[in-house]
Formats: C-alpha cells, sequence, structure tokens
C-alpha cells in the first residue's frame, strides 16, 4: 500500500480558477475517426456519465481531473475512483452551473492507494464536460462518454530514459478482453503477452510497452477490443517530460495540425503509423508565414512506422508557427512529437468539428490560439460567452474565415487568456480546428490537448 499522504477531500475538490487550457467539440464531427469523448451535448438529458483513466504522480505532482458545467442548472456528480491495485473510493460533487472543480485522486482522503487511477462519473443531467490534467500542467487528455472498441496511437519511445504505457480503463460491469499490435520502424509485432489481455469490470491498469519493445523509438499501437469497450490513454514520459496521448478510435488519410513549432531550439516532428498491408505514400504540406516550403514527402512501409521532421530542418526556416497538412494514399496514424530534442511530448491530431468551447484553465494563457477552415468553401462562425454573469453574450458573429485559412482567436476575443470565462465557438459546418499552445521556451513545444466532447 502505499505511504503517500493523504488530504481531506474539500482541499483537493476545488472550484477551479486553473486547471489547463481546453478545447471541447460540442457536436458530432463527420469524421469517422473521432473518440466519443467529454460532453454530452444535450442538457435536457436525464443523465451522462464520464471515464477518465491515466491520472497519476509521475510528474511528482498530483495529476487531476477537473470536470466543467457548461448548463445553466446545478449537477449532481456521483464521482468512483479506481486504483491500479484495485482500491476504490465513492464521493459526490455538487457542480454549480458554469463552475468547474477538480479532483486529485492520488491525494483523496481515505481514498485508493495506488500509483495511476481510472474515473467514473455518474451525472445527474447534461452539459458535463471533463479534462484530465497532468501535475505539470503541461499535458492532458479529456474523460470519455463511453468506451471505444478499436484504438490507434503512435510515437511512443521505450528509449533509455523514457517509458510509455497505455492506461486502459473498463468503464462497464463485464470483463472486457483486448488484443494489441505493436509497429516499429521494424515492422509488425503481435506480443504473447498483449494478446487476450482481461480487464476485469470496473477496472484499471496499464500495458507497458518497453516490457515487449524494449530501447525503440516511435512505437505505434493498434488496440483491437474483442469483448466489451474501453477508455484508453497512452502515457509517455519522454526523458522525464510527461505527456497524454488521445489516440484515435480510426485510422485517416488525412490530418491537421495548426500551429506546429519552428522556433529555434524547438524540435518537432510528424510521427506516422501505417498499419495496411500496402506502402503510404505520406505528403506534408507546411505553411509558415512568407515563406514558401514545397510540399515534404514520406515513405512509410507496410506494418511499420516513420517520422518527418518539421523543424530543425534546412527546408523549413525557422519563422514561428507553421500550418501543417499530412496527406496520405491509404489511412495511417499520425501524432505530432514536440519538444527541445532531448524530448519529446506528443499530441494527437483534431478532428474538425462545427462546435467548440475553449477556456483557460490555468490562468497560464495561451501562446497561440488559432481557429482553422479545413473546407475548401468559406465558414462562418460566432463566439459567445458561457458564464454565470452574462452567459450568451456575443463577442464576435457571423465571423467568415476562408476555405484553408487560420484565424487568431485573440483578435477575435482579446479576453479568452486570463479570464474565467468559457468561450463558445459554433460554425455553420463541422470543418473547424481549434489549436491552442501554452507559453513556454522554446516557444509552441507545449501544444495543448483538444478535448473533443460528444
Amino acid at each position: 500500500m502505499s505511504s503517500r499522504r493523504r488530504v481531506p477531500l474539500f482541499l483537493v475538490v476545488i472550484v477551479l480558477l486553473g486547471a489547463t487550457g481546453v478545447v471541447t467539440s460540442l457536436r458530432h464531427p463527420t469524421n469517422p475517426s473521432e473518440l466519443p469523448t467529454g460532453l454530452t451535448v444535450s442538457s435536457d438529458a436525464e443523465s451522462t456519465a464520464l471515464y477518465c483513466t491515466g491520472i497519476s504522480s509521475a510528474s511528482g505532482t498530483p495529476g487531476r481531473v477537473t470536470f466543467f458545467n457548461t448548463s445553466s442548472a446545478s449537477r449532481s456528480l456521483s464521482v468512483s475512483v479506481v486504483s491500479d491495485t484495485g482500491v476504490t473510493w465513492h464521493g459526490s460533487i455538487e457542480l454549480a452551473a458554469h463552475a468547474a472543480q477538480s479532483i486529485a485522486p492520488s491525494v483523496l482522503d481515505k481514498g485508493p492507494a495506488g500509483d495511476t487511477f481510472g474515473v467514473a462519473v455518474q451525472i445527474s443531467g447534461g452539459g458535463v464536460v471533463g479534462e484530465e490534467i497532468a501535475g505539470t500542467n503541461r499535458t492532458e487528455v479529456p474523460c470519455a462518454a463511453s468506451g471505444v472498441t478499436r484504438w490507434y496511437a503512435t510515437g511512443f519511445d521505450t528509449l533509455v530514459g523514457s517509458s510509455a504505457y497505455l492506461s486502459v480503463y473498463n468503464p462497464t460491469g463485464t470483463a472486457a478482453v483486448l488484443n494489441a499490435s505493436i509497429y516499429t520502424a521494424a515492422g509488425f509485432y503481435a506480443p504473447a503477452s498483449f494478446q487476450g489481455f482481461s480487464v476485469p469490470a470496473h477496472t484499471q491498469t496499464e500495458i507497458v510497452l518497453g516490457k515487449q519493445v524494449v530501447n525503440t523509438a516511435n512505437v505505434g499501437v493498434g488496440v483491437k477490443v474483442l469483448r466489451g469497450s474501453l477508455e484508453i490513454v497512452g502515457v509517455e514520459s519522454s526523458a522525464g517530460t510527461l505527456s497524454y496521448e488521445q489516440g484515435s478510435s480510426d485510422v485517416s488519410n488525412v490530418a491537421w495540425l495548426p500551429n506546429v513549432t519552428t522556433a529555434l531550439g524547438a524540435s518537432a516532428q510528424i510521427q506516422v503509423a501505417n498499419p495496411s498491408a500496402t506502402t503510404a505514400e505520406v505528403t506534408v504540406d507546411v505553411a509558415l508565414s512568407d515563406f514558401k516550403v514545397s510540399p515534404q514527402r514520406l515513405s512509410v512501409s507496410p506494418f511499420s512506422t516513420a517520422d518527418f521532421i518539421i523543424t530543425p530542418n534546412s527546408a523549413i526556416p525557422a519563422a514561428g508557427y507553421a500550418n501543417v497538412t499530412v496527406h496520405s494514399n491509404v489511412a495511417i496514424v499520425t501524432v505530432l512529437a514536440t519538444g527541445t530534442g532531448s524530448w519529446l511530448a506528443l499530441s494527437t491530431p483534431q478532428t474538425p468539428s462545427d462546435a467548440f468551447l475553449v477556456r483557460d484553465f490555468t490562468g497560464l494563457g495561451f501562446d497561440a490560439a488559432t481557429v482553422t477552415n479545413t473546407s475548401s468553401r468559406t465558414v462562418t462562425f460566432t463566439a459567445s460567452t458561457i458564464n454565470s454573469a452574462q452567459p450568451g453574450v456575443v463577442t464576435g458573429a457571423g465571423v467568415k474565415l476562408a476555405a484553408g485559412v487560420t484565424e487568431n482567436l485573440s483578435t477575435l476575443i482579446p479576453s479568452i487568456a486570463g479570464s474565467n470565462d468559457a468561450y463558445l465557438i459554433t460554425a455553420s459546418k463541422p470543418s473547424l480546428v481549434v489549436s491552442m499552445t501554452l507559453p513556454s521556451r522554446p516557444k509552441g513545444v507545449n501544444v495543448v490537448a483538444p478535448l473533443d466532447g460528444r
């Protein structure tokens, strides 16, 4: 049992004036690679649920889960926490309209002993989002409204000094069973210990990649759930820097990555896994300030991984943020890896949607906060506030965004950073991508993982 010091629940269940920057998709996009996460849209729903996993104190400070109520009515939350040792804790939260509260499972009074945790929340109504945040405040991942039966991710690093694992939580009342496949630059691998892997009902466990894939960079993973459904989060510690990877429930031929850093001293890579039997011919288009960058190309062998370096790269100037689009002839798995070269943090590309919730929870502000139109036609969008004092106040209405254009949200919403308000961005079609980075040196290495809620 852990000897970690516990503190009373009222000290760790707090109204947050700071957690981390969050982007929340509020409606269903048409892209099939979406994950069913975060927000139940209808505030009139009788009850909803959220599931979170991967929370730990690996960074040296407690990780936490933050709940934010987007609705204009209070919500009652029934919370269950389970650790990797199988110990459970149960409690409740009363969440006022437009309020945020947090729990840190590792320091709950009489809470479950362990190193990593899964959280299940039953909610009296709709409109509540959940986001799990590392103690560093530099990485986050959304809670899910339901489990998935397919899950893909790549970019994991098991080199000496780094580690990676899948945090797996079973939200259902029956045991779930999965098979996990591994993709590396050397090809496909299906470790026997990752086949028929059982996760008992309402438990959380880890699949440690380094036990089977030793001293390897850019490890891709494909999970097929044979029975039941699971909430899965990838957890990477790259030379001590923690990051969460949301992953996706399907592969895709295209990925949009706004705000990719090219700053001096920064490292940025597009890492790809090809889970198909056909060689993937990948084109990386880089739009950067006033510079013209020729399309970059990458071939990825069947059932293997490869990466493309955005920076440092002599073909791509060090000129701030770049907007990167990845196209492939076959469906692939893509991740953005950013850092300093000595470490890399992973972030999953975002699925286009027609509504997002933006809020600066840490008070750190954003170094970059943008909205991108991924479609071939002009899109109209509106931004309005969500707070208890002035809900629904429109800060920008009928803003037209041309095809392929990226707009700074701070020009539309000057108070977007350093404010406790939330901002709802709604569009005429599901083709927007909202992207944010936190302040850092070098610039842009802390990418805010979008909370993509359904």
